[in-house]
């Protein structure tokens, strides 16, 4: 796929493909893959036990299918998967657990890459993690560490400095005031103080060009979570963002293919017209059809 920008833009898959299968789970990571996702994306956290596993929120419940309500960092990773986290979304989903850090390494193609978002900012976190990138030999090219506290990104650069460490930051406007929960600029001041390659930033009308070229200036990573609508990955894909982030890999690559690589002319001739020496219009229909005449 030719993108009209110098850049190649990855597409992420968000919790996998969570269109259609339940996040942050083995069956939606596979279907992301077989979706065409470049990259998939997770959350992290660290067990009782020091097992690293995926999941979004710090408890089990919103995505348990019997609403069991345990605490990640206070639960063994035996006790975590004897809990349904599949049911919820579709019956065939039924028996799905929560996956470990390897298990959803195992399971990733050596084209294919992990964003993986760090929600434990524990130093035992960052031990564990160590551990496995070093036994799965993973290289740079296949892994991103976002994380929205500033401090989790510093002791990410600072513990794995030959990876890229993204910023992740939800830009919003406050209900009680109007107003941006930061400006621009202010954005721009934060990303420039702190170590990290990159800003990963939630999709929102704000973002343009002056906003890019900024950013661009700073020598950092443009990359867009939440892009669910053609219309805004368009823009972003013109702007030349790095990655866009979507619960729809497959329906998203096929319209920016389809967008940036139309369906080949037809050649078949139809109507011709042109100009003769003396720029009389010569017009030459269908051979299949022919000038209706009186008798």
């Amino acid at each position: 796929m030719q993108l009209h920008s110098a850049r190649k833009t990855l597409i992420v898959a968000h919790r996998g493909a969570s269109h259609a299968a339940p996040e942050n789970t083995l069956p939606s990571f596979k279907l992301a893959i077989k979706e065409g996702a470049d990259f998939i994306e997770g959350d992290f956290w660290l067990t009782k036990d020091e097992q690293i596993v995926c999941i979004h929120d710090p408890t089990t419940k919103r995505v348990s299918t019997q609403h069991i309500d345990l605490d990640i960092r206070r639960s063994t990773l035996k006790e975590l998967k004897q809990i349904d986290i599949g049911g919820w979304k579709a019956k065939r989903f039924q028996g799905a657990t929560i996956p470990t850090l390897q298990e959803i390494l195992d399971i990733l193609p050596k084209n294919k890459g992990l964003f993986l978002e760090i929600k434990d900012d524990r130093p035992a976190f960052f031990n564990k993690l160590q551990q496995i990138i070093k036994s799965y030999a993973l290289p740079p090219s296949r892994l991103r560490l976002i994380a929205f506290d500033p401090e989790v990104c510093r002791r990410a650069k600072e513990t794995f400095p030959g990876y890229k460490v993204y910023w992740l930051y939800n830009w919003y406007l406050a209900k009680e005031t109007g107003l941006l929960s930061n400006t621009p600029d202010e954005i721009l001041r934060m990303v420039k103080l702190l170590p990290v390659d990159g800003l990963n930033i939630n999709s929102f009308p704000w973002i343009d060009l002056d906003f890019l070229q900024k950013l661009r200036a700073l020598n950092k990573d443009f990359c867009v979570y939440d892009v669910n609508r053609f219309e805004d990955a368009l823009k972003l894909l013109t702007l030349g963002v790095d990655a866009i982030a979507t619960n729809y890999p497959r329906l998203m690559r096929q319209k920016i293919e389809r967008y940036f690589n139309p369906a080949p002319e037809s050649n078949q001739t139809n109507e011709w017209v042109s100009l003769d020496k003396e720029d009389h219009i010569v017009f030459r229909n269908r051979p299949e059809i022919r000038r209706f005449k009186d008798n």
